[in-house]
């Protein structure tokens, strides 16, 4: 699933010395010789314009009643120092209509000479040294307010007369990193957008002649975003306010949590990628790994099928089962571009032959083949891009002809596990206890199952197309066999099995030739589409009929 990262950069010039020789955004001057007369210091903050074509207006920040400056200032043309400056980190503070010195309201100029002032944002009582202020941004920016604090801002005004309004215009000192996405299927609110291992922290000289934030590449850290309230009619957008610096080829800028438990990360980066200040740069990635997910509730229900049912077998023996843990389950079967990318980020070579089948290294089983190749449903090496990808536009198609051992790895890799059986069948029944989870009228069975009557191209179709079941839970019947985590036995691996025989949280037999499959497949009729019904296939051969989902188990 392609996702659009768009990091921008806020302009930061560098700060020319200027003398305001009288000009001011007002003037509360006096003339006339004689005593100086008692002249409040008045303060004007703006933000600097940004003036480049491809930042929008969505980009410009404002004031906000609270939001608070610190003020240094000298004698007209005397650098600032550490300690007994006119002011010393005097706290300006806006009420949303004008700023007024806090801890020193009633301050006033204290000759008739120009002032210079130096001003950072946002306040922070420890920055007493202007020649040496450390700034670190938050590692949690995730409202707008730890958002704003992290907005590292400087401004410098040369030469003010006495009783000229103090105009400070503010540059921002740090980059700014904006990421959007399209909206996912489901639980988009429950994604954390991270930056991974950024640095943190700068070292910041006011009275230096370029003004800027020089990073310390020692510190660096995990950022989480704030999650912007965006323009955009559709999607997400996240942003964060960090150092400039240079993320390294091979590393991930990106990371994402899912309902604050599970890891994604963004594409590994192929070469350096800089983020200065004073640029904008667009750069277009992909969630690793991302799938749309359902929760499962733990439960119990009657696994297998009455005896009545049409299409029963003597291997469908009806029995309890209660599931003590909630699980996640993928929303849809796995698709060639979620497998593409798990093949990519594993380096999982390829072989010549458009019927190959392809091997790789299955933790606990050695070299096993994961799919055989297949130019119409699949995927294939596009040897001049050096990776994986979709056959003919079939990115949302259910990865097809992946074996077992397939299958595992990329649960393995994505961090999660096969269902076991019950959790597949109590997942595909939804709390029904009729043959399908629609209900028992098979008539209606292509408006929820791609199968012997509906399906096109003697092939699977493409995934989420049909109506789900009462979960959400998009093809569990038709279109693909999927795999289950158990070794096959006749009885569940249950010994004395009977209907009045309950269990918790089973995993089937020990050992087998088999492994199970469920749900049924483009190729077949009704009786295969059951919601009890059970099949099997050697865990090492490709079938144009099998692929699969991913559970992830709730710890909690």
């Amino acid at each position: 699933m392609k996702k659009l990262y768009f990091i921008n950069r806020w302009v930061l010039p560098l700060l020319a010395v200027s003398v305001m020789a009288g000009s001011s955004c007002s003037d509360d001057s006096t003339e006339g010789g004689g005593a100086l007369p008692s002249v409040a210091i008045k303060f004007d903050a703006q933000l600097y314009p940004l003036t480049r074509t491809d930042v929008n207006e969505k980009f410009r920040t404002a004031w906000k009643s609270g939001d608070a400056i610190g003020v240094f200032a000298t004698e007209f043309g005397s650098e600032p120092q550490s300690e007994g400056n006119v002011l010393n980190n005097a706290k300006l503070v806006y009420d949303g209509a004008s700023w007024t010195l806090e801890n020193n309201p009633s301050a006033k100029w204290p000759s008739d000479q120009p002032l210079d002032f130096y001003a950072y944002y946002p306040y922070n009582e420890s920055f007493t040294n202007p020649l040496d202020i450390t700034f670190n941004i938050l590692a949690e920016q995730t409202d707008a307010d730890s958002f704003a604090a992290s907005d590292l801002m400087f401004a410098r005004t040369i030469g003010v007369v006495r009783g000229a309004t103090v105009c400070l215009m503010f540059y921002h000192a740090l980059t700014m990193v904006d990421v959007t996405f399209d909206p996912m299927e489901s639980g988009a609110d429950d994604i954390q957008v991270q930056l991974s291992n950024v640095c943190n922290s700068v070292k910041v000289n006011l009275a230096a002649t370029e003004l800027k934030a020089e990073v310390d590449l020692s510190s660096k850290g995990d950022v989480a975003l704030y999650q912007y309230p965006n323009t955009l009619e559709e999607g997400y957008e996240y942003r964060a306010w960090v150092p400039a610096q240079t993320v390294e080829a091979g590393d991930h800028l990106l990371k994402f949590l899912y309902s604050g438990w599970r890891e994604m990360a963004g594409s590994t980066l192929q070469e350096p990628l800089s983020l200065p200040s004073g640029e904008v740069l667009t750069m277009q990635g992909e969630f690793l790994g991302y799938l749309s997910l359902t929760r499962i509730t733990a439960g119990e229900f009657m696994m297998g099928t009455p005896e009545d049912e049409s299409g029963y077998t003597y291997m469908e023996t009806q029995h309890k089962v209660i599931l003590t843990k909630d699980y996640y389950i993928g929303t849809y079967e796995i698709t060639n571009s979620q497998y593409a990318q798990f093949l990519n980020a594993t380096g999982v070579a390829d072989v010549s032959g458009d019927l190959s089948q392809i091997t790789a290294n299955v933790e606990g089983y050695g070299i096993q083949t994961l799919f055989q190749k297949s130019p119409n449903w699949n995927v294939r090496y596009d040897s001049a891009e050096g990776k994986w990808v979709p056959v003919l536009d079939k990115g949302n198609y259910p990865m097809s002809y992946v074996t077992w051992y397939g299958a595992k790895a990329y649960a393995d890799w994505i961090g999660g596990e096969l269902p076991t059986e019950a959790q597949w069948e109590y997942a595909c029944r939804a709390g029904t206890t009729t043959a399908w989870s629609f209900g028992a009228d098979y008539s209606v069975i292509a408006d929820y199952a791609w199968c012997d009557e509906n399906s096109k191209d003697n092939g699977p179709s493409e995934v989420g197309k049909l109506e789900p079941n009462p979960w959400g839970l998009y093809d569990m019947h038709g279109n693909l066999y999927e795999w289950c985590s158990d070794w096959f036995d006749y009885y569940y691996g249950i010994e004395n099995l009977t209907s009045d025989t309950v269990v918790e949280d089973p995993v089937g037999a020990e050992s087998s030739m088999y492994k199970v499959i469920k749900g049924g497949s483009w190729l077949n009729y009704w009786h295969y589409l059951r919601s009890g019904y059970r099949n099997v296939y050697f865990p090492n051969a490709p079938s144009d009929c099998n692929g699969f989902r991913v559970v992830f188990p709730v710890n909690e």
